[in-house]
């Protein structure tokens, strides 16, 4: 069993930066991110579900969503494995974060706060061949920023290569530990970043209460049926008709770790996001 949880389990991701204890680890991230940009100095978490506004549309749930003392919303959200269309998706997320500002009456002015998308991809997407890209609204003929009001910033972690004594700047500090955290004995860089002792504390998983081990070991064991799934189709480099039957038992996994969530009483929603099952297939169980 590894020391420090994975963050990159939906639920390991959520005590890490998800709580108001843990609130202060979450603004030295996006301060390290945004770093000579934009300063936060509080949070506020938001609903994470954004409802359909017709009965045929489609709704969003995110991972994290916090608006800072300026009135700046970040949307943070972490993926494991590749899909089609995640930048768009992405995109979608923050259109809709936009359009929830809009308030009723003819006396609205469209003034709108900024929404920035963070995401953490643990593979690569094939759009791109560096770690960090940085989208925002610009004039195509110079290239200049003609609004802050929507930004996309995408991490694809495969793409970080240093080890511990490379890591130059604090940023470089906190991705080395979200991508090795759960292969780490000791949490590194404490002495360069005073807040890394409090992040060892809560990381740990000893230090889980009795029920958010539970959570963390479903979601873990989800996470793990899924990541198999990936990587036995990435190894053999196409899904062929000799390994569906192993993909079809791996889901079977899945489904049997959503059960078992429905039977300890975990919500609808909590299953949804931690297996990727509908809610359809949920309520057949």
């Amino acid at each position: 069993m590894s020391k420090f949880i994975n963050p990159w389990v939906d639920r390991g991701f959520k005590i890490l930066f998800g709580q108001e204890i843990s609130k202060d680890l979450l603004i030295d991230f996006l301060n390290d991110l945004f770093e000579g940009e934009r300063s936060i100095t509080d949070l506020t978490f938001l609903n994470v579900e954004l409802p359909s506004e017709t009965i045929e549309g489609r709704g969003a749930v995110f991972d994290l969503k916090c608006r800072d003392t300026e009135g700046g919303v970040f949307i943070v959200e972490v993926q494991n494995a590749s899909q089609c269309y995640f930048y768009e998706r992405g995109l979608y997320y923050l259109c809709r974060a936009v359009c929830e500002q809009g308030q009723r009456g003819p006396e609205w002015k469209f003034g709108l706060y900024p929404v920035y998308g963070i995401f953490l991809l643990n593979f690569k997407s094939g759009r791109t061949t560096k770690l960090r890209t940085d989208i925002i609204l610009a004039d195509k003929e110079n290239g200049k920023q003609f609004s802050d009001k929507i930004r996309q910033i995408y991490l694809e972690m495969p793409f970080f290569t240093k080890e511990e004594d490379e890591c130059e700047t604090p940023f470089e500090m906190w991705l080395y530990v979200l991508k090795n955290m759960d292969k780490l004995e000791r949490m590194p860089f404490k002495a360069q970043k005073q807040l890394f002792e409090k992040l060892e504390k809560i990381a740990g998983v000893a230090n889980l209460t009795k029920e958010e081990r539970q959570e963390y070991d479903e979601a873990l064991k989800v996470y793990r049926d899924c990541k198999n799934i990936v990587d036995y189709a990435e190894e053999k480099g196409e899904i062929r008709g000799e390994i569906r039957g192993e993909i079809k038992g791996e889901i079977k996994g899945i489904k049997r770790t959503a059960r078992k969530m429905k039977e300890t009483g975990s919500s609808l929603e909590y299953i949804m996001e931690c297996t990727g099952l509908s809610e359809e297939d949920i309520r057949n169980l």
